[in-house]
């Protein structure tokens, strides 16, 4: 699932988030981007990071 959070602050690297569904957004890390396609990019990094782990 995606959010486009768009902060109130000047820094605009940050205005999309992206979380795992199934985990449920207490649970699954955030992935975070100027676009929405970063923040997906982030998130399956961090999701391919935990698997190696």
């Amino acid at each position: 699932m995606t959010d486009h959070a768009y902060p109130p602050i000047p820094v605009r690297g940050a205005d999309w988030c992206a979380y795992d569904d199934r985990r449920g957004a207490d649970a699954s890390p955030y992935g975070w981007g100027a676009t929405e396609d970063e923040a997906i990019t982030d998130l399956l990094e961090q999701l391919e990071d935990e698997a190696v782990e």
